[in-house]
């Protein structure tokens, strides 16, 4: 008996398979007979030279500590936006990184590890020749970072692989994934404060799916802070207690909230309801909440394909899809979000 074809047809893209065989390449050459332990103290050692290096030269590293602090504190006007570049725990960073900035005190704010941001920093601000020694010590941050970098690219694609299975599909294609957990791989691998431990990987994770859940929970529609904050915690407790009912989706988010106020967290001011987080979700998700989803991830308002159409029906219904959305598009804002509730792709 043949197999039935499923209405739902996606047009075959091999980038997934050739960036798996690059990279098996990659791996090949990065075989150097070191592990991570070995790779990551590399790295940790190349920066902490690079800092006294260019230390040494006084007048020079003081100006451009002073030009990264008009950077955070003029351009950005945002003294988090700082954290990227310093080696450091949240606690740390909070306690001493912050007031150190806000008195513009560049002789403490030389005593913090920095890591790959702030090193490119002062290399690309550095006035004249850049110093013999530094760009050595330069050269093998870049060298070992990028070695860590390529070869837990598995770990970050496996990721990706895992939340994309475990998600509804929305927005985010599994290259969009890819790229989302490279990029929280690479935060992780900057991020990571101490000495080498099991937690380099753990580290590492938890920066790939905190990035894969804050971009799965981007909307196309505004959302106040406080609720991009319930939308983000209830599309991580759904995926990782696989929570499916609204309700009982409601009191785990609670229960969530009311741990993070024990901790000394910021939480809404009141609990969310069944009702509330239903709209939040239906807004938030490119498809509607309401809609029955079929294996292939497509909910019911979703363009489809019928496999008894010719090409010219399947152009024609396309041509009119096409244009409903250019029409949709002219509507008011609220008529468009009402859509958008109803899980029409605008």
């Amino acid at each position: 008996m043949a197999r039935k074809k499923s209405k739902f047809t996606e047009k075959f893209d091999d980038s997934f398979y050739r960036l798996a065989k690059e990279l098996t390449e990659v791996l090949d050459n990065n075989k150097d007979g070191t592990d991570q332990k070995a790779q990551a103290d590399e790295l940790f050692d190349a920066e902490r030279q690079f800092k006294k290096a260019v230390l040494k030269y006084e007048k020079q590293s003081t100006e451009i500590y002073k030009k990264f602090l008009q950077k955070i504190c003029i351009e950005n006007r945002n003294i988090l936006s700082a954290r990227p570049y310093f080696r450091e725990t949240a606690t740390n960073f909070s306690k001493k990184v912050t007031p150190s900035i806000k008195q513009r005190d560049t002789a403490t704010l030389k005593t913090f590890d920095i890591n790959f941001q702030f090193i490119e920093f002062i290399r690309n601000n550095w006035k004249g020749q850049f110093p013999k020694l530094a760009e050595v010590q330069y050269q093998r941050v870049f060298q070992a970072r990028k070695l860590l970098i390529e070869n837990n690219m598995p770990l970050a694609i496996n990721r990706a692989k895992i939340f994309y299975r475990k998600t509804p599909k929305g927005h985010l294609s599994l290259l969009d994934m890819i790229g989302i957990a490279s990029t929280g791989l690479t935060s992780g691998i900057d991020k990571f404060c101490g000495t080498y431990s099991r937690m380099f990987n753990g580290v590492i994770i938890g920066r790939i799916v905190g990035n894969l859940i804050d971009q799965y929970s981007e909307t196309q529609l505004h959302f106040y802070p406080s609720d991009r904050r319930i939308i983000y915690k209830a599309n991580s407790i759904r995926g990782r207690q696989k929570i499916d009912d609204v309700k009982e989706l409601a009191d785990a988010v609670n229960k969530s909230f009311k741990e993070d106020a024990l901790e000394g967290k910021s939480i809404p001011k009141k609990e969310i309801t069944e009702g509330e987080l239903a709209n939040l979700l239906n807004a938030a998700n490119l498809l509607s909440t309401d809609s029955t989803v079929d294996n292939e991830g497509f909910g019911v308002y979703s363009y489809t394909i019928d496999e008894n159409s010719n090409t010219e029906d399947i152009c024609i219904e396309k041509e009119t899809y096409m244009q409903m959305l250019n029409l949709i598009k002219t509507l008011p804002v609220l008529h468009q979000k009402v859509l958008r509730l109803k899980g029409i792709i605008v």
